[in-house]
């Protein structure tokens, strides 16, 4: 472990960088640091993991702990945080974790996925309808890429689509995506499990046969789920998905949209392309240049070197995935990249629950944008747009758009 006094003289992270382009510090100490710690905002040091095989390893490992809730446990920020939430799946392990994750992964399976997609066709189709009858100029973020994700869950969950404005403020609260002081985040988020804890109160006066049933099913049938448990876990269904594909989506369109367009051109002239153009897209862009902390409860090795029981890591997707061992010239979108999938939905026990939806949503999404607005370009500079600066994801706050 390093003493107080060697974790001032530590690199402070995150580094700076536009939100766009991973930091010039990741190839650096990719190159000659791979291993080595940073200072994190909080005063923690953490171990700085930048390369493809030291973050594959380490998102499969379970003897990395993510239950950070200990009053002592490294965190990224000194300020509360939903993040010290015991009751929240990301949280938990063990087999704590896998009994709350087999109650629901049954609605994300790859079948069920497939069942859903004529709806997610259905709500693209909707909001491009809206965006054609109010007519350029649009804000993207707000009409498409976070009202699709919302819209999807809302009617999966059995959530009133009434409701779905009132999720962005909430959703970016409870996924660290805001910038915004942490009594405000707080408060945001106590808003928002109210909303949901009168929503449960709801549905069990006035059953449906939704997802939200069948958790209150598990609560409180074979009581498989604590009362708090179940609060955290819809919340985080609502909230969490919108805001990480939401965020993919934006950040996708930024890069199709920007200067010559070359990319989107090639994306019309050839859209069979597209669920390979998902995956290197979600490559390249990220979600942002921060990192997922990590605990060792016991000596862990990595290919990189060993973490010792006790020490934090800092998992650094973004550095990861423009690592060059794992993609050749990674600076680079190319749709026909034969490589390791992206690292970005995590690995092992906590791979992530929505991963099928996020890339269905994404790749239908997208691909309804190409068809119904084929003309579509950015009305400001890649430098002008502004992002939220969020701890886990890193919202793009709007994507000005004409066509």
């Amino acid at each position: 472990m390093t003493d107080a006094a060697g974790i001032s003289d530590l690199p402070a992270f995150p580094f700076h960088s536009h939100s766009l382009t991973p930091p010039a510090e990741y190839a650096e100490r990719r190159a000659t640091c791979p291993f080595g710690q940073v200072r994190l905002p909080s005063g923690d040091p953490a171990i700085l993991l930048l390369t493809y095989r030291d973050v594959a390893a380490a998102v499969a490992d379970t003897r990395l702990s993510h239950d950070l809730t200990a009053p002592d446990a490294p965190r990224m920020t000194a300020e509360p945080s939903f993040l010290q939430d015991p009751d929240i799946l990301l949280n938990k392990d063990g087999e704590d974790h896998l009994r709350i994750r087999r109650i629901v992964a049954g609605a994300f399976t790859p079948r069920r996925v497939e069942r859903w997609k004529p709806v997610i066709e259905q709500v693209a189709a909707e909001l491009i309808d809206a965006l054609e009858e109010a007519g350029p100029p649009a804000d993207l973020v707000a009409d498409y890429c976070f009202a699709l994700p919302v819209r999807i869950i809302c009617r999966l969950l059995g959530v009133p689509e009434e409701d779905a404005l009132r999720f962005r403020v909430w959703s970016n609260a409870f996924s660290s995506g805001a910038q915004m002081a942490p009594e405000e985040q707080l408060a945001q988020i106590g808003e928002f499990v109210g909303y949901v804890a009168e929503l449960l109160a709801a549905k069990r006066v006035k059953p449906g046969e939704d997802l939200i049933d069948d958790l209150i099913a598990a609560r409180d049938g074979a009581d498989r789920l604590t009362e708090s448990e179940l609060l955290s876990l819809t919340t985080g269904l609502i909230a969490v998905g919108n805001e990480t594909t939401s965020t993919a989506l934006s950040r996708f369109l930024a890069e199709l949209l920007d200067g010559d367009r070359a990319l989107w051109n090639q994306l019309l002239e050839d859209p069979e392309v597209l669920p390979d153009a998902v995956d290197e897209l979600l490559r390249f862009t990220g979600l942002s240049n921060s990192a997922l902390l990590r605990l060792a409860v016991e000596d862990v090795e990595l290919p990189s070197g060993t973490v010792k029981a006790g020490q934090a890591i800092a998992i650094a997707s973004n550095g990861a995935m423009r690592d060059p061992e794992a993609y050749p010239d990674p600076d680079t979108i190319r749709f026909d990249r034969d490589a390791p999938v992206p690292l970005i939905f995590g690995g092992g026990p906590h791979y992530c629950l929505g991963a099928h939806l996020a890339k269905a949503e994404l790749i239908i999404g997208l691909g309804a944008l190409l068809k119904r607005l084929p003309t579509l370009r950015m009305t400001v500079t890649r430098d002008e747009l502004k992002f939220s600066g969020g701890e886990i994801v890193d919202s793009m706050v709007t994507l000005p758009a004409g066509w």
